[in-house]
């Protein structure tokens, strides 16, 4: 594995010089004042097999054992009108893109999911959020349906809509309850829900079982914990927390019988440069959380390794002075630290 980071840290590095040569021969040639169409240098053009070897092992990279990072990009706007709102311009290292509006894709967007799979080997997958979904039929003004049918009808339809597009897997968000404090009928309701929702998924996981299937939310919530035997990984929801000790609290939470240690993902949230969102991604120190995060998944937390890290709120970090997806890319840096982020 080091080798191939060694190679993409060496490849990121000759692409940039390639680049920044190309961009001085055509400084050279500018002999006359007149209007000119200014385009960056393309090093793929430029420089073809250089480019097409980094790909190379940049997609071995993502087949090795490493810490995976993966961000949640908010696709609400089809018609771009910068770089940020381009998901295939999020930094190459990431492993998993989650699209935030996952149905409605136009044809730019299935582009970019082809072209970040067959090229960088980045995989574009999509979630469904139980408590989002009830949340929702809560609001309903007049609720002529159950809320059983209401769910089956909701995860039917955007099953029946992901499956026109290359997604390569799924994030399946459930947070549960604590079942200690609630009365036998609550928890008969409880059960009866968690069981709707993944029999409803069921017949997808089994007709995609080689696509990624994460778990997120609360595991020791679960009442049939199953699931998390078929989770490639189990996303703790932490992206709220204040500090480093709440990383520490949700991780012990999570720490219990049945539950696998070794496919824990923690959550941070990107900085925001709105500004009714001025505390977002920091924790209470001041320090940015998407940082802090990465240096204790960084290390060996009561003996268990972690996983990976999410970043949500990813397409935020793109706007920044100095370089495009400044923290995420530092972020990965540290818990991959021998490879050249691009």
């Amino acid at each position: 594995m080091n080798l191939i980071l060694f190679k993409i840290k060496k490849y990121s590095l000759a692409l940039l010089l390639g680049a920044t040569a190309a961009g001085m021969v055509s400084c050279n040639k500018w002999t006359e004042a007149e209007p000119l169409k200014i385009a960056s240098p393309d090093i793929e053009e430029q420089n073809p097999a250089l480019y097409a070897k980094y790909l190379e092992d940049l997609r071995a990279y993502k087949t090795s054992p490493h810490t995976i990072n993966m961000g949640w990009f908010n696709n609400n706007k089809k018609t771009p009108s910068s770089q940020g709102d381009h998901f295939s311009k999020v930094p190459d290292s990431l492993d998993y893109i989650v699209l935030e509006s996952p149905v409605d894709l136009v044809d730019r967007e299935v582009g970019e999911m082809n072209d970040l799979l067959n090229k960088k080997g980045s995989k574009v997958i999509f979630e469904i959020d139980f408590n989002q979904i009830k949340t929702a039929y809560a609001k309903k003004e007049n609720n002529t349906v159950t809320f059983q049918n209401f769910l089956t009808d909701t995860v039917s339809s955007i099953l029946l809509a992901v499956d026109k597009f290359p997604y390569q897997g799924l994030v399946l968000s459930y947070m549960g309850k604590e079942q200690m404090h609630l009365t036998p009928e609550e928890k008969e309701q409880l059960e009866a829900e968690e069981n709707l929702f993944f029999q409803i998924i069921n017949p997808w996981l089994t007709k995609n079982t080689g696509k990624s299937l994460f778990f997120k939310g609360s595991p020791q919530n679960l009442i049939n914990k199953d699931i998390l035997k078929r989770a490639s990984y189990i996303v703790l929801p932490t992206e709220n927390a204040v500090d480093t000790g709440g990383l520490s609290y949700t991780l012990l939470s999570a720490t219990v019988d049945g539950i696998p240690t070794d496919k824990f993902i923690v959550l941070a949230s990107m900085t925001s440069y709105k500004a009714d969102e001025a505390k977002l991604g920091y924790f209470q120190n001041g320090s940015r959380s998407s940082i802090a995060t990465a240096r204790w998944a960084a290390a060996v937390q009561n003996s268990i390794h972690i996983a990976g890290i999410g970043y949500k709120n990813l397409a935020y970090d793109y706007f920044n002075v100095l370089k495009s997806y400044q923290y995420s890319r530092e972020a990965i840096q540290i818990t991959n630290p021998a490879i050249k982020v691009k």
